[in-house]
């Protein structure tokens, strides 16, 4: 078994490293038989854009061709009628932008500065050549110092191609990776105009009318409205996630998901993976989440959401958390797996992101929080059935549901309850705990299957107030199972905690719902890990509820 190299998106690296590596090179094909000159490919991150790419520059590079040519040995390009024809031809540039980030646009601009020169520093050898004057060496030697000004660092890209294919007598392979990270950064931010006016500027003079270009592919997670970045660029073809269009060469196909987890002996976890990691909608095809499954593969079959460990998720904690009720709505239906339908769009304007309801949905799908399957067209609309598209990603939604819970409630009264806990005083931890149930929960029906998450997301959020003195933790393994929550003292001679939660159940009333998550916590054996750590003083505390209605028992 090949091992699984985390995060790691350079192409020669997995090769040369023999780490795993799922076999996309038949994407190099779609990308050479494309008749279009500029591709635009949005796609969710951390669902191999960059990989992708960096493909692309090891297949095309010009530079250590012989070299680059045995990282695709026994792959399925050398099939193909392309790989002869093409591999080891062009001068190829290939720019990231995913650290043009900051807190304002000249942080953004300093940053745009810093990429744009560490690639003019990979081509100074061709200054060697008498191809140059001195005009064009003084503005190579100024964008590669970081000392441009604005109107040349506009300008930068479209230079590089026309010096590039000066020397070689070839035209240039273009590849723009995380093309909309500073548009995300400045819409955060509030600087969202200076940015958008200088991205289109620098794009416009790269992809439009540039006589020095092959082929440009673009990458990022939003296809960014034309009024906002590709005004004026007629000639960009879009493949976001609803056209079929290279649908499988980003995330994994059944197929290839069952292969791993064959190779990696976890085959018979196949239908749970499923519901944790599968369910987005590219095109006509079903694709998991790569970054889940290599996650998951690589930590031996546990399950968690490595995908929202991946990100901050800011953007979208704020859309949905400063939404009107409609969107409120929308997620309470969804968690409690009723249809939400709705127009959804195939571009994204941030301008006027938070002004619909549509616009928020919208912007969901296609950064992969939400699926979208086709219903419906009415006249010029077109209508989607919407779901949220596995189990991981509805464990991200009632995180966001427990942080705006959370800034509901009353810091003094958390400090008394916490107390109250830790003090082994449960009536009136019951009794704080249902007062901000009451107050708190009044966003959410929460009297569905999501009941249990739902309070465990919410009482690990205020727990967290414990963490200076204790650790906590949840489903974790312990004796025979998981247990559902742990509280465990810095100071090992303190008192730990272990609590169960369950949802009352039909034919079932708080007593016996009680006295059974009690029973759970002694017959599997939950204290183990307490034990062995040294704890001595455990208490156990079964948690049950029915709909907002809280009750506790302690052993």
């Amino acid at each position: 078994m090949k091992q699984i190299s985390i995060g790691e998106d350079n192409f020669q690296f997995l090769i040369k490293s023999e780490s795993c590596y799922i076999d996309k090179t038949l994407f190099i094909k779609g990308i050479i038989e494309n008749t279009t000159r500029v591709l635009l490919i949005p796609r969710p991150r951390r669902f191999g854009k960059t990989l992708n790419m960096s493909t692309l520059k090891y297949f095309f590079s010009n530079i250590n061709s012989n070299e680059n040519r045995k990282l695709f040995d026994n792959l399925l390009i050398t099939k193909t009628s392309v790989f002869e024809k093409y591999q080891g031809k062009y001068p190829v540039i290939f720019i990231s932008l995913k650290n043009c980030k900051g807190k304002n646009f000249n942080e953004v601009l300093f940053g745009l500065r810093v990429v744009i020169s560490d690639i003019y520093k990979e081509f100074t050898y061709i200054l060697t050549s008498n191809l140059f004057n001195d005009k064009e060496i003084e503005n190579f030697n100024l964008i590669e110092t970081e000392k441009a000004d604005i109107n040349l660092l506009e300008n930068s890209l479209y230079f590089l191609c026309q010096l590039l294919s000066k020397y070689y007598n070839q035209k240039i392979i273009l590849l723009l990776d995380e093309y909309d990270t500073p548009v995300h950064e400045a819409y955060l931010s509030n600087f969202y105009n200076e940015t958008t006016d200088f991205i289109r500027v620098f794009l416009g003079n790269a992809l439009k009318g540039n006589d020095y270009l092959e082929k440009a592919v673009l990458t990022g997670i939003l296809r960014v409205a034309k009024e906002s970045m590709f005004s004026g660029l007629n000639n960009v073809e879009v493949y976001s996630i609803f056209n079929n269009g290279f649908n499988n060469y980003f995330g994994f196909t059944q197929t290839e998901t069952n292969q791993i987890l064959l190779d990696y002996n976890l085959n018979e976890y196949s239908e749970k993976v499923k519901n944790w990691y599968n369910g987005y909608y590219f095109g006509d095809s079903e694709i998991y989440n790569p970054w889940s499954i290599l996650n998951f593969v690589k930590n031996k079959g546990i399950f968690t959401e490595y995908w929202l460990n991946t990100s901050a998720n800011e953007l979208v904690h704020k859309l949905i958390k400063d939404s009107n009720q409609s969107i409120k709505k929308d997620v309470e239906d969804l968690l409690n797996y009723k249809t939400v339908l709705s127009v959804v769009e195939d571009n994204i304007s941030f301008p006027n992101l938070e002004s619909s309801r549509e616009n928020i949905l919208t912007f969901l799908i296609h950064t992969g929080y939400l699926k979208a399957k086709f219903s419906y067209q009415a006249e010029i609309e077109k209508y989607y059935e919407i779901f949220i598209p596995n189990l991981e990603v509805k464990l991200i939604y009632i995180k966001i549901i427990q942080n705006w819970l959370n800034d509901n409630i009353d810091n003094m009264e958390l400090k008394q309850m916490l107390n109250a806990l830790l003090e082994g005083d449960i009536d009136l931890f019951s009794e704080i705990l249902n007062k901000f149930v009451i107050e708190s929960l009044s966003y959410f029906n929460v009297n569905k299957d999501s009941i249990e998450k739902v309070y465990q997301a919410f009482l690990l959020g205020m727990l967290i107030n414990l963490k200076d003195k204790y650790y906590i933790e949840s489903e974790k393994e312990s004796g025979y199972g998981r247990f559902d929550i742990m509280i465990m003292p810095k100071d090992i001679n303190k008192q730990a905690i272990i609590m169960e939660l369950k949802k009352i159940r039909v034919k079932e009333n708080s007593k016996t719902a009680l006295q059974s998550a009690l029973n759970q916590i002694e017959e599997r054996k939950y204290d183990t890990v307490l034990k062995q750590k040294g704890y001595t003083k455990i208490m156990k505390l079964a948690v049950t509820f029915d709909g907002k209605k809280v009750f506790t028992k302690k052993r």
